[in-house]
Formats: C-alpha cells, structure tokens, sequence
C-alpha cells in the first residue's frame, strides 16, 4: 500500500530518506560505508571557510568527549563514536515510550576536505568540545 506523503510520519518518512541515500550511494559508486558502517546515525555538521582555513563544528548532545574519535583519511574527515540512551526522566524501569527522536549509539560522518587543507598539519590537529559541540580548526596550505 502505498500512503500519501501527508500520511506518512516524520519517522517512516526519516527511516526511508536513510533507506534512499544508501541507495542512491550505492547505485553512484560512492563507498562512504569503507568508513562509516550503515547502521550508525550522523551528526550535523557546519563546515565555514574563513581567512586562514576553515572550521567544523559537529553536534554532539550528550556525547562523552572521551569516546570521540576523529582522524583524517582518504581526502576526507572522519568523526565517530558513541552516544548512549538519555536516560527518561520518567525514571528506570519498565515503560512505554512514546517518541523517540534522539538518535544514539554509534554515530559516524565523513566530511569530505577541500583540496586547499593542509592534511598534513590537520593530522594533528587540535579540537575542543564545548556544551555539546565538537570545534576543530582546519588549516589551509600556505601558499
């Protein structure tokens, strides 16, 4: 059967956008899964230019800072780790829950870099992790 998208919830419609996207990866030849397994959640992300490189932000609510693992890999930036269940405020135990949009456990995203980073330099980069947010700065290659 098949269901007007008006029908549809934001859940079904979240789950088969996901379904898509692997699809359509797949069908272009794209191999993001070589990094990222499928069955993990993505972060947003802000990549901005500026002057003397560029900045990432990565959002990451609820994430303890020491199971972020970021490296640099096959002209890209690869951010992964581990969110776990918010616990309810309902307390523990048996319970019926009723909406659920807070993805957890495994997360991973690959940013593709820009030509212009120094790779090298961006090997040891620096990055801080802030109310949430994970802030890394990428410099450019001087010229």
């Amino acid at each position: 059967m098949v269901l007007p998208v008006e029908a549809m919830s934001e859940e079904r419609f979240g789950s088969m956008a996901r379904q898509m996207g692997r699809w359509v990866n797949h069908m272009l030849g794209q191999q993001y899964h070589r990094f990222c397994p499928s069955e993990v959640w993505a972060p947003a992300v802000n990549f901005s230019e500026g002057r003397d490189g560029y900045g990432v932000v990565v959002d990451l609510a609820g994430v303890q800072a020491e199971t972020i693992d970021l490296r640099i890999e096959a002209g890209g930036m690869v951010v992964s780790g581990r969110r776990e269940t918010p616990d309810s405020p309902a307390g523990p135990g048996p319970g019926r829950v009723h909406l659920m949009e807070i993805d957890h456990g495994r997360f991973c995203r690959k940013i593709d870099l820009p030509e212009d980073v120094d790779v090298d330099a961006a090997v040891n980069l620096a990055a801080s992790y802030h109310n949430g947010f994970l802030y890394i700065h990428l410099p450019r290659k001087r010229r």
